[in-house]
């Protein structure tokens, strides 16, 4: 007979010889036939069992490498020529059950003896299979391709299946999930109140703490294993009414109207729409010779007392929150009307040929030499009320998803200073949805919070002269490389400017950047148009890059401020009874026009410096910074 190994789990008995006799205690035979019909047969309990353990790798072409460990048979076995084959198919169901014969069925069993000698050749060696072998003479040679996770073998191995990829916890992307947010959870652990229990605990039973300084406790948010899934960054669009404000009628088609609702557009479509000219410049006047009869008024806000002061200066740069003003003072009784108390700063007003400021005296220094009383003082604008020192600061984690600037507005609340942010023109800071947790500050002041939203979108806020308000708006309302083609706030006749210096700043030039959100939000790369975007600037992120817009704003507002600038400084008059160009407020985009075209040039106000040393007949100058390109 010839014993075959199935393939799986087992074992079909191929009767080669017989007949066979039924032993006289039938009880000693078991046998259970899944399939078919096979005549009994006895069975001799063998002498040596062997245990067999194969991998399911291929089997390697190293020398010695002896894969199965076969334990020598000793004299007793005759079982040396059985050949293992593969089983077939129809076996797989056969189960034997092997018990001891008794003694006097020993002469049944001679059908089961020992194989003739000439049988030798097929004993098969174990340790090293010939190469010309390995697909066919040895039948458990080649390894299967895939791993299988179930295949268990009671003749051949029982080892754990191994997967390559067995570190990962999924092995597709949930084409069909949510995007999940894991920042509320995280943020919960941050502002919880909760006492923290902990219990340490291991297999073996309590631990016993020998040290408590060696014990080292470290808490964290551990996020959860979850499949990757897609997410649209350019399905949320979002649509807005024209502001009430704009009534030039920009679009060629006349007044728009919201489509929110409406997916059919109300009106026809022009195939090739021309843009509208630009709003003309309100030019200023230009003259051979300026005649000007400054004037200089300042008076106490509380009961409008004139007060005499000297050597004013007012200025204002384009990152801060208010405008600042010094002065000379003379006369104690003036002071008194003045100088802050324990109640707080006291108001004065300022009027330059027309133009008004108001300002709260924060400090004076005293230069008394009889018999003069004069003294310094200085101050801010009252947009400064909402900075520290003095107004309170305090912590927040937003619970609830706003705008920005519902969230800019809020801080701001019962306060009376108030925000001006227009939205619907393409010049002005876009507002942006902010999902809930991604707006958090610790001990800021409120004018702190508004410029944390306000620069996270590239752009600043221009304090009030006279007014507690900021207005909102871009950095650069226009990019450097279309001011060509801009419409100027203002414009400055050269006939005007008494000096001028200037000074090359060398720098880099970018036409891509990266701006991303962190915890939640949205990034984009944006480019410069033709460019290409072969030259990229450092990366950007904030946590208020909640959404596409803001990060294009601050893309823009990044890009324009790169490359090789000039720096210049024009010292120009202020004309009276408010004719252009007026004061020069950072943010502003200035002409500077010739009497040559050719040479004329836009610029950027970076900062305004105003000094009047006395009224009448003294000159009284803004000195304005410029930024224009090279």
């Amino acid at each position: 007979m010839i014993y075959v190994v199935e393939q799986w789990d087992s074992v079909d008995l191929h009767l080669q010889t017989g007949p066979f006799v039924v032993p006289a205690d039938p009880l000693s035979l078991e046998l259970d036939f899944a399939a078919g019909s096979v005549p009994p047969l006895p069975w001799v309990k063998p002498t040596l069992y062997v245990e067999y353990r194969a991998p399911t790798d291929r089997a390697g072409l190293a020398q010695g490498g002896t894969i199965l460990p076969i334990t020598p048979a000793g004299a007793a076995d005759d079982c040396r020529a059985l050949r293992w084959q593969r089983a077939t198919a129809q076996g797989f169901g056969v189960r034997l059950g092997f018990e001891a014969t008794e003694h006097q069925d020993s002469t049944h069993a001679s059908a089961w003896g020992a194989a003739n000698r000439k049988q030798a050749e097929f004993s098969a060696l174990w340790s090293q299979s010939s190469p010309r072998d390995r697909g066919h003479r040895i039948p458990w040679g080649a390894a299967f391709a895939l791993d299988r996770r179930a295949y268990v073998s009671g003749w051949v191995m029982k080892t754990p299946a191994r997967d390559a990829a067995a570190g990962f916890a999924w092995y597709t992307v949930n084409l069909a999930g949510t995007v999940y947010d894991d920042s509320a959870a995280f943020l919960a652990l941050l502002q919880t109140d909760t006492a923290t229990t902990v219990t340490l605990a291991t297999d073996s039973g309590v631990i016993d703490v020998l040290d408590p300084l060696a014990l080292e406790f470290r808490f964290g948010y551990v996020r959860l294993a979850r499949p990757i899934v897609p997410h649209d960054v350019a399905k949320r669009l979002t649509a807005r009414q024209a502001s009430p404000r704009d009534g030039r009628a920009r679009l060629p088609w006349g007044a728009g109207q919201s489509i929110w609702h409406d997916y059919n557009l109300p009106y026809p479509v022009e195939p090739n729409p021309v843009d509208p000219p630009p709003d003309p410049l309100d030019p200023p006047e230009i003259k051979t010779v300026y005649l000007s009869m400054n004037t200089l008024q300042i008076t106490d806000v509380a009961t409008g007392t004139p007060l005499h002061v000297q050597g004013v200066s007012i200025g204002l740069d384009i990152d801060s929150l208010s405008w600042n003003f010094s002065g000379t003072l003379y006369g104690k009784g003036s002071l008194d009307l003045v100088a802050p108390t324990a109640l707080g700063m006291k108001d004065i007003n300022v009027t330059i040929n027309g133009h008004n400021w108001v300002f709260s005296i924060e400090r004076y220094t005293s230069d008394e030499r009889f018999p003069t009383e004069k003294f310094t003082i200085s101050g801010v604008s009252r947009t400064q009320y909402m900075a520290a020192p003095f107004a309170p600061t305090r912590s927040y984690t937003n619970a609830s998803a706003t705008t920005a600037a519902q969230a800019a507005n809020a801080e701001l609340s019962n306060t009376g200073f108030t925000l001006v942010w227009p939205t619907g023109d393409d010049e002005d800071l876009p507002d942006w949805p902010i999902p809930a947790g991604a707006l958090s500050f610790r001990d800021k002041s409120p004018a702190q919070v508004v410029a944390q939203i306000v620069t996270t979108a590239g752009g600043i806020m221009v304090p009030a002269m006279a007014s507690d308000s900021w207005t909102i708006q871009p950095r650069y309302k226009v990019m450097p490389w279309d001011w060509a083609t801009a419409t100027p706030d203002a414009g400055i006749y050269i006939g005007m400017v008494r000096s001028r210096s200037a000074q090359f700043e060398p720098a880099p030039e970018f036409n891509a950047c990266f701006v991303s959100g962190v915890s939640q939000g949205e990034a984009v790369n944006v480019q410069r148009q033709g460019s290409g975007g072969n030259n990229p600037m450092p990366d950007i992120y904030d946590d208020l890059i909640t959404d596409s817009q803001p990060a294009i704003s601050r893309g823009k507002a990044e890009l324009a401020g790169t490359g090789n600038k000039v720096v210049e400084t024009l010292s120009v008059m202020i004309p009276e009874n408010g004719a252009a160009p007026g004061i020069l407020v950072p943010g502003m985009l200035v002409k500077v026009m010739h009497d040559d075209s050719q040479k004329d040039y836009m610029g950027l106000v970076l900062s305004n410096q105003i000094s009047a040393q006395r009224a009448g007949g003294a000159a009284i100058y803004q000195s304005v910074t410029l930024e224009r390109s090279a």
